[in-house]
């Protein structure tokens, strides 16, 4: 049988089905790699503060890894081992950039109060905007223009519509930094731009893991749905994506059954599980 020493899997749309939780089956093939050893890791754009909402502190996950990699969890004992932040003077150049695009943006807090946010509404009427806005809102606040009272930050959110160019065009205006397009985890119809620190990615995390526990890549198994999960699908041993995902990840990578059918089950089948 195949040697496999950790699995990684992300949440939205892969390891949560529909009703966003993990299924009895899955939830079950958890416990018997944590059974042989085998270290399990969530990888996803949530927050701790959101992703707590749907995991509700399961012993079956070792490790979070929250943000699209801005911070690494150690799940057991709460304790955050990385953690990645955008400096003052970078916030308030992306901020002023930004605000000149006039596009509907939201900045998060520093860790561990990253689901904190600020939000600049630009008029854009981005449906998915002011929903996110809505269930954020016991922590948001509204811009200051004042922009000399932004502080360190750990990551910007743009909302654009699906499939819009500009989110490249941004791209080659931001080579110092991290720039994720991501599905919108809410309606599936658009498109968020995800601004962080050059060194985050669900990749870059992954690859800590394995340092950390001296594992080699070869024996690590990964599940992803999205383009926020591209690194890491590009430099774990074996990737699947779920059966529900954009038809050019198809073309990439092993496809698996959909999120409502036990995907993480159906991937460990080759191995001694």
């Amino acid at each position: 049988m195949k040697k496999l020493d950790l699995v990684i899997m992300d949440l939205d749309g892969s390891l949560l089905n529909s009703q966003s939780m993990i299924s009895e089956k899955d939830q079950n093939t958890l416990k018997k790699l944590g059974d042989k050893g085998v270290i399990r890791a969530i990888a996803t754009g949530r927050n701790y503060y959101s992703a707590q909402l749907v995991l509700k502190n399961n012993p079956e996950i070792d490790y979070a890894i929250i943000s699209t990699g801005l911070g690494i969890i150690n799940y057991h004992t709460g304790e955050c081992l990385l953690e990645s932040f955008l400096e003052r003077k970078d916030v308030i150049f992306l901020t002023e950039l930004l605000l000149k695009e006039k596009v509907d943006f939201m900045i998060h807090d520093t860790l561990p109060d990253n689901h904190y946010v600020t939000c600049h509404d630009a008029k854009a009427e981005h449906p998915d905007f002011h929903l996110r806005w809505g269930w954020y809102r016991e922590f948001a606040s509204n811009l200051d223009m004042d922009l000399s009272h932004l502080q360190d930050a750990s990551q910007f959110v743009v909302f654009f519509p699906h499939n819009t160019p500009r989110i490249a065009q941004l791209r080659l205006l931001l080579p110092q930094f991290k720039i994720i397009r991501t599905t919108s985890p809410i309606t599936r119809h658009y498109d968020w731009m995800e601004i962080f620190p050059c060194n985050v990615s669900k990749g870059h995390a992954l690859q800590w893991l394995c340092d950390k526990h001296h594992i080699d890549i070869k024996n690590t198994l990964c599940l992803g749905n999205d383009y926020n999960d591209l690194d890491m699908l590009r430099l774990a041993g074996k990737s699947y994506v779920v059966e529900n995902v954009a038809k050019d990840l198809k073309k990439e990578f092993r496809v698996t059954v959909s999120n409502d059918r036990d995907p993480l089950t159906e991937i460990v089948r080759d191995y001694d599980i």
